[in-house]
């Protein structure tokens, strides 16, 4: 008999003798699970016994077309073996059905998304990175992991190096690509890794906190007119500095800034100098805020003064000559406490509230509405009347017109179109209806979406780039440019 087929028959006399012996594992009854089956240990068991009835005839076997056979049933066998362990793993309770397949690869893939996480050093989170992260790159079920950092000089791709940034923190996306064979999935996690804290002196850390120090008022009160209490004093400066308050006449505005006693009607303003005194260690300086008390007002004299203070707060870039939506807001309350009760001439246009607008229809004209407010306080009435006028439906052109003349790239906190440090927000959709697609002139940097933003290294430059807005409505379409600077990192 030829070698080659003495070692197939030995192959096939193992693989018949493992087969036999599933077979005979599967034999038992129902009652038997619990004790010999549960978890699917005797599938285990059986399959191991294959693999090492293939490895024992590997040792024997010469030729080289029949050890490739058996090292083929070697592989297939341990996968089948790897699959049983992996159900017995995850299966924590007995479901009186041992004859279970092995995962497929979809599920390994699935599974190993679902429990993929990031984790972090001691007292990190996703929310505050400061050192390296741990980022798997196997799951439990089979799949290989690999990782990419959308700002590698910020986290590098395998997590181990972090680079915090001075100033303000940053946002990185890490993406993980989870794959088993042929199948795949991905999985995206948001961090931010926390800022240096600045290394500045006792006196400069005093310097920036008294320039950053304001006073912030409640209503539509300023520092030249003061009528309610203060928001809250702040108490501790951006670096670290202790803010004392102390005012110069408690009786009328307290130390707190949470009381304020106004003057009688009739008597006059009142000033009021509060202090700061701003201290981190060995340095401290000082701050004053000169303050205006309004006295009381009688009655009369409350309606007039909100009546002289009315104004309609329009919405988007409307105003009295063009209006095209609902007004943001009609106050039902003057600044000093008279109560303000709004008509409309014509409600069917301009609701009572201002919160409905129903334009008329693409030439018949526009409409004029006469918006009357009556301002009371106690036994005073007066009025204060506003003419608006509401415009017909624009026209295809003049929707793309509008829709570019309101169109601004929205930035981050503290930064502007000259110093982008942060990604940006690019509307998808105007107010009245056009599409919007962005397209950047260096994508490798800011891309289209504005979403994802790699700032030159340091020693680099800033870069320019420039984001184009196609701004489409029924098949009409118009262009509309911004330059911004992106700034190099520090």
């Amino acid at each position: 008999m030829k070698k080659w087929l003495a070692g197939f028959l030995v192959i096939m006399l193992l693989l018949s003798g493992g087969t036999a012996a599933m077979a005979h594992g599967n034999s038992g009854k129902k009652g038997d699970h619990g004790n010999k089956h549960k978890h699917g240990d005797k599938w285990k068991d059986d399959c191991d016994d294959v693999v090492k009835g293939l490895e024992h005839a590997l040792k024997k076997v010469k030729n080289e077309k029949a050890k490739a056979a058996i090292k083929q049933n070697i592989e297939a066998h341990k996968l089948k073996c790897k699959g049983y362990e992996d159900d017995d793993d995850d299966d924590d309770h007995d479901d009186d059905d041992d004859d279970r397949p092995a995962l497929t690869d979809n599920q390994r893939v699935t599974n190993d998304k679902t429990a993929l996480q990031i984790r972090y050093r001691n007292g990190d989170s996703a929310s505050r990175v400061t050192g390296p992260i741990v980022l798997d790159t196997k799951g439990k079920y089979g799949s290989s992991i690999q990782w990419s950092s959308n700002k590698p000089e910020v986290i590098s791709n395998n997590g181990q190096n972090v680079k915090r940034p001075s100033g303000t923190d940053e946002t990185v996306v890490m993406t993980a690509t989870i794959r088993y064979k042929k199948a795949q999935a991905v999985k995206s996690f948001t961090l931010r890794v926390a800022a240096n804290a600045s290394t500045l002196t006792d006196a400069q850390r005093v310097e920036q906190d008294k320039a950053a120090l304001q006073i912030a008022f409640n209503g539509s009160d300023s520092a030249s007119s003061v009528t309610q209490p203060l928001k809250e004093l702040p108490v501790k400066g951006k670096n670290g500095s202790t803010i004392t308050w102390h005012s110069g006449a408690p009786n009328i505005i307290s130390t707190d800034g949470k009381t304020v006693n106004r003057p009688a009607a009739g008597t006059g303003d009142a000033l009021v100098a509060l202090t700061a005194v701003i201290q981190y260690q060995t340095a401290a300086d000082v701050k004053m805020f000169q303050l205006t008390v309004k006295p009381y007002m009688n009655d009369a004299d409350r309606v007039a003064a909100d009546k002289a203070a009315l104004a309609i707060d329009y919405g988007g870039s409307d105003n009295a000559s063009s209006v095209t939506r609902p007004f943001d807001s009609l106050p039902a309350k003057g600044v000093n406490g008279s109560a303000i009760v709004w008509t409309s001439s014509d409600p069917a246009v301009i609701s009572h509230d201002g919160k409905t607008v129903r334009r008329p229809v693409n030439g018949a004209g526009d409409i004029g509405v006469v918006l009357t407010a009556a301002i009371h306080a106690g036994s005073i009435t007066d009025y204060k009347i506003f003419v608006v006028t509401v415009k017909q439906e624009f026209t295809t052109a003049e929707k793309i017109a509008a829709d570019k003349a309101e169109l601004a790239i929205v930035f981050a906190d503290k930064d502007s179109a000259v110093s982008v440090t942060k990604p940006i927000g690019l509307p998808p959709k105007g107010y009245y209806g056009s599409t919007i697609a962005w397209y950047s002139s260096n994508p490798s940097i800011m891309s289209n979406t504005g979403s994802v933003l790699n700032r030159p290294a340091k020693g680099q430059g800033d870069a320019t780039v420039t984001m184009t807005a196609v701004i489409s409505n029924n098949g009409m379409t118009d262009l509309k440019s911004f330059v911004i600077k992106i700034k190099q990192m520090s």
